[in-house]
């Protein structure tokens, strides 16, 4: 991703209802995977981007971050945050670290995905989880997929399929933002009719604030919903994967 795109998404995570819905999403697979947030976890924070996520993961434990790309390590660092390099999928870690590996939107950024989950099993503590969101449906690929450098989307079997793969148990595997598909669909098949082509890599469609609130309660309902039942559609899956105990 362009430099530019790493300062308008740290933006849009501030407020835009996608990055905020999403994030009570995330909050409640957190609560999930850690007992409702009763024990302290070690979270290896993989792909940490511009670190929307990272003042709801640091209510569940201590973080470290991790990137390969110099633009968000360099932009982490200037907000404060300490952030290591790696290169590829390979983790400066030993066995056993971390109780939590989580990975928002960043598996489908790797060609060889089970192998990043074998890593991510290799680092994790036996009964320890993986909390995932990757995007949905190969039938939504788009120009925005390849401006960002996406390999592929993911359905609920795709992933149940790779963890068990990579030797990990697919706890909960729902698929997420589910209001948003027939909007998203059709913005994109609109866009591929008339050959309309996004500026931005980020791919934003600007709301009125109303629109934006709204957009934000109903994925705020939807997480609520998420402790009791899997969604059998929508635009993201989200998952708990977790390293079996023995």
């Amino acid at each position: 991703m362009k430099k530019i795109e790493y300062t308008r998404m740290a933006e849009r995570e501030k407020n835009y209802w996608w990055h905020t819905g999403r994030l009570e999403i995330i909050r409640q697979y957190l609560k999930l995977a850690s007992n409702n947030g009763t024990k302290k976890e070690t979270i290896l924070n993989v792909g940490c981007g511009t670190g929307g996520t990272l003042p709801t993961l640091e209510k569940f434990g201590k973080v470290t971050n991790v990137d390969v790309s110099d633009d968000a390590i360099l932009f982490m660092k200037e907000l404060g945050y300490k952030v290591t390099k790696v290169d590829g999928i390979e983790l400066p870690y030993k066995n056993d670290t971390y109780s939590m590996v989580c990975a928002f939107d960043v598996l489908e950024h790797i060609d060889e995905d089970v192998d990043a989950l074998k890593e991510w099993f290799r680092v994790l503590q036996p009964g320890g989880k993986v909390v995932l969101t990757v995007p949905a449906y190969q039938w939504l690929w788009s120009d925005h997929d390849v401006s960002l450098h996406h390999h592929r989307r993911h359905t609920v079997s795709s992933i149940k399929r790779k963890a068990r793969e990579a030797g990990l148990r697919p706890a909960k595997v729902s698929y997420a933002i589910a209001f948003s598909l027939p909007l998203v669909a059709g913005f994109r098949a609109l866009n591929k009719l008339t050959g309309r082509k996004v500026d931005s890599e980020t791919s934003y469609v600007d709301v009125s604030p109303g629109l934006n609130k709204t957009f934000h309660s109903l994925l705020a309902a939807e997480a609520k919903g998420h402790k009791k039942i899997n969604f059998p559609f929508g635009t993201s899956v989200v998952a708990i994967l977790e390293k079996p105990r023995h």
